[in-house]
């Protein structure tokens, strides 16, 4: 596997994001540019299935707030990919790296459980009072996981 990971760090937009003299602050940039519209947008969203906000429906603020999601998770993804990249055989060893892709991997779980479970069913409570279990215990995983993968992406430099 480290053959891979040299390999990375070889090809052109690792060693420019690495050996560029803006190129690195930018990307990482862009990062929590992205990491602020992405945890943003899904904080907005998991606080109305906890019952917070219950005058929005459900369906009208996913509407509204996931596509923002989706937008900054693909702007974490490309700079995240680049950064890693630059270097990958150092990263690729670091604990707190390990422990971010494993709660990035529980994070997208979630996700796709929730989307196809209780958010199937969005139109019998979409205005409820309260919204059901599986959705309110989605948003807390959800709320306790990105949270942790931010910290774990910040202690990459300290581990």
């Amino acid at each position: 596997m480290n053959e891979v990971f040299a390999w990375l760090e070889a090809t052109a937009p690792a060693t420019a994001v690495r050996e560029g003299r803006w190129a690195y602050p930018v990307t990482e940039s862009v990062h929590l540019i992205g990491l602020a519209v992405m945890f943003g947008a899904i904080a907005v969203f998991d606080m109305r299935l906890l019952g917070f906000s219950r005058r929005l429906p459900v369906s009208g603020l996913a509407a509204h707030a996931l596509p923002w999601s989706r937008a900054g998770f693909a702007l974490v993804a490309v700079s995240g990919a680049l950064l890693f990249s630059a270097n990958a055989t150092q990263v690729a060893h670091n604990t707190a790296f390990q422990v971010k892709i494993l709660l990035i991997g529980a994070a997208g779980l979630n996700i796709l459980l929730f989307h196809t479970g209780p958010f199937r069913g969005v139109q019998d409570w979409d205005t409820a009072a309260r919204t059901p279990a599986s959705a309110r215990a989605a948003a807390v995983i959800s709320l306790l996981t990105w949270p942790a993968v931010i910290v774990c992406g910040r202690l990459i430099a300290y581990a």
